[in-house]
């Protein structure tokens, strides 16, 4: 027989598992599960107290971004390649939106895609770069070893679920329960002392990036702050009290006694961060309408806006968009995706500079599982390898691409279908590292080489740990 106290129990942890509530304090419930990261325990050099505020915001474009279709080469040799590969999928060369690449090579011109005017102009006022071939690689990998039976790659590529871990975790062999975001959170939280809030703040629910050991995500929505169901207000003052009487209870269990930890600090953080929000300044910068990235990162916006009330000297943002798993209708999809990206990128950077006045103190990233495949299967593209992906802010070192040569000896890769830099339908072969990329990022948050060593272990297999765009 089921009695009512074991029902509010089993209610009350399900509301709890499915909400993303945790934040400071998730590391006795991990503990417990034999999940701690041993190579964070290496004895690694502790941190100095910061003056300084730093924000990382990374965007996520959820489903294998075709981002060759996003910078194109615009010179007449490389578009006619970058055209017999795309076939119907290639963007008229005239519509093409002028780069200003400094330091590229002779002859060699580039574009970008006309719906992404906002980025286009970030780049070239020099907020903006571009990496280029980036991918999930265990070590340097040319297409000849690609082929050869028993190198060491990725595992599962091509796979929407592993390379996206692969992606967020920082090693590119397995999969692990942590990001490489958390794990960066778990070592600079000391950055943070008094802080009210936790350090990884994500506005698109639970997600590995920013899971660290002890370190968790508290989640709010682009409308706002987001408190525990049946505790935020909706459900009424009988729900709010029954909840209030549980988080008083002693429970027996310790997988209770953590759960109830994580929601009375999620309610705490609710109150916190409401309360900051409210005298908080104005945002005056123009975000889109009906564009969900927008909404989102206007309250990161906010959110920075009230680092003083909150405490906080250093902060990880996380936000996913959608839609970029381009199979079908890749045509009509596509422009609107970038559009709404173009344009939301946009309006963050102004409001940094405007409104915050502290564009070099935030950096965006974009990350992708994958790029996908030159041709087209009739409709759209499949999954791929490289791809590009784009960062912005006062701090980086813009108007410039980053990357390393490829077997064709040249920065952006050679687009030929099976070409030296391709394999049949235009897999692109990454020469920049997922590691290096992301590894690049955590230095400049402030992570020490030693952490970011043990964060990202198959970085040393790579001669380049820092990309230098930021």
């Amino acid at each position: 027989m089921t009695t009512s106290h074991s029902r509010s129990r089993r209610d009350f942890l399900r509301a709890a598992a499915s909400s993303c509530l945790a934040g400071i304090g998730g590391g006795a419930l991990y503990g417990q599960f034999g999940l701690v990261n041993s190579a964070l325990a290496a004895s690694c050099s502790s941190y100095s107290a910061v003056s300084d505020y730093k924000a990382l915001v990374c965007v996520y474009l959820a489903g294998g971004n075709d981002s060759y279709n996003m910078l194109i080469p615009s010179d007449t040799t490389r578009y006619t390649t970058y055209g017999n590969a795309r076939g119907s999928l290639a963007v008229a060369r005239g519509s093409l939106l002028p780069l200003a690449v400094q330091g590229a090579a002779s002859g060699e011109t580039y574009g970008l895609h006309p719906n992404c005017n906002e980025m286009g102009s970030l780049f070239n006022a020099g907020k903006g770069a571009f990496i280029v071939n980036v991918g999930t690689l265990r070590q340097p990998t040319t297409k000849s070893q690609y082929l050869t039976a028993g190198y060491p790659l990725p595992p599962l590529l091509f796979s929407h679920l592993d390379q996206q871990g692969q992606w967020q975790y920082g090693q590119p062999a397995s999969h692990g329960i942590t990001g490489w975001g958390g794990l960066a959170a778990d070592r600079l939280a000391v950055l943070n002392p008094g802080a009210t809030m936790p350090m990884s703040i994500s506005l698109s629910g639970t997600n590995r990036f920013q899971t660290g050991v002890q370190v968790q995500p508290y989640c709010v929505s682009g409308g706002g702050v987001v408190g525990p169901v049946g505790y935020d207000g909706a459900s009424g003052a009988a729900a709010a009290n029954a909840i209030a009487q549980m988080l008083a209870n002693t429970y027996p269990d310790p997988l209770t006694r953590s759960y109830n930890a994580v929601l009375n600090n999620a309610i705490d953080y609710a109150a916190t961060l409401s309360t900051a929000l409210a005298t908080g300044p104005a945002i005056n910068a123009p975000f889109p309408a009906n564009n969900p990235l927008a909404d989102a990162l206007k309250m990161i916006a906010r959110i920075i806006s009230v680092r003083g009330a909150l405490k906080v000297k250093r902060q990880i943002f996380f936000v996913t968009m959608g839609g970029f798993d381009t199979h079908h209708d890749q045509l009509a999809d596509q422009p609107a995706l970038f559009t709404q990206l173009s344009q939301a990128l946009g309006a963050f950077y102004q409001c940094t500079a405007n409104d915050l006045g502290i564009p070099g103190a935030v950096t965006t990233f974009t990350q992708s599982e994958f790029g996908r495949t030159l041709n087209s299967n009739g409709g759209g593209t499949d999954h791929a390898w490289g791809g590009v992906q784009f960062v912005m802010g006062g701090a980086v070192r813009g108007g410039k691409l980053y990357g390393a040569p490829g077997a064709s000896g040249t920065l952006f890769p050679n687009q030929t279908l099976n070409g030296p830099d391709c394999l049949a339908r235009g897999q692109t072969i990454p020469t920049v590292s997922s590691d290096q990329y992301s590894a690049t990022l955590a230095a400049w948050l402030g992570m020490q080489s030693c952490d970011i060593a043990n964060v990202f272990p198959f970085l040393k297999n790579f001669s380049s740990p820092n990309l230098g765009f930021v």
